[in-house]
């Protein structure tokens, strides 16, 4: 009779043996291959026990670790070294990029336009009227010298939001929109508060509100002129 782990002669190496293996060995060995997904599970349990899931922030890969060690974010050294390489690369490249923008006067009257200038905007009063950034204040200074009545940042019927600009004789609500929400690189940047953005306009519609998007004060101007001659 052969054995049933390693086809050797099989014998009764101890009375307590039926003669199935050829050793205790093989016996032991054989008995664990068949328990082999029970026995899985069983260590699995012991090596998980007081520990919790985590997705490893380099290579997605699942992990586990203790509840003391909660914020560890990567499986092994090898993945936290490589973010960490790849995240300083990015901070260069982003404050090269800083640099760049602030040595160019077009791009950094940009960022003080539309109030992104060093990561603040530029904030204030002209006339007791609250402005948040610098192409908002000249809106409104544009509004005064022509004796425009009118109301800045006006909560939008029946809703929480707020408008930039609130024509009062023509009824005409105005959005300030310097950072131009219809380009991909804006709606990146804005992440969920784009969305909120998307409800805001939904809004004016549902409520059938005038309402006007300009991305610049020349195109304000325009507009602005443009309704005055046609209410006159």
């Amino acid at each position: 009779m052969k054995c049933k782990n390693c086809e050797n002669v099989a014998i009764k190496y101890s009375k307590y043996s039926k003669g199935e293996f050829c050793s205790k060995k093989c016996a032991c060995s054989y008995s664990t291959k068949e328990k082999r997904l029970e026995i899985n599970d069983k260590v699995s349990i012991i090596l998980t026990k007081n520990k919790i899931e985590k997705i490893c922030k380099q290579c997605d890969n699942v992990f586990f670790v203790k509840i003391k060690k909660i914020k560890q974010d990567f499986c092994c050294m090898s993945c936290a070294s490589l973010y960490r390489e790849k995240n300083e690369i990015f901070k260069i490249n982003k404050i090269k990029k800083y640099q760049d923008t602030f040595k160019d006067p077009e791009k950094r009257k940009r960022l003080r336009d539309i109030g992104r200038k060093g990561g603040f905007g530029k904030k204030g009063y002209i006339n007791n009227v609250y402005f948040s950034s610098s192409i908002e204040e000249s809106c409104f200074k544009f509004l005064m010298e022509n004796n425009i009545d009118f109301e800045p940042h006006k909560n939008i019927p029946d809703s929480s939001y707020i408008t930039d600009v609130y024509l009062i004789k023509y009824d005409l609500w105005i959005e300030i929109d310097g950072i131009n929400r219809t380009k991909l690189k804006s709606q990146k940047f804005l992440g969920k508060r784009y969305d909120s953005w998307l409800l805001k306009l939904l809004h004016y519609k549902k409520t059938n509100l005038d309402y006007i998007i300009v991305y610049n004060l020349k195109e304000f101007k325009e507009q602005i002129i443009k309704i005055t001659q046609m209410q006159t």
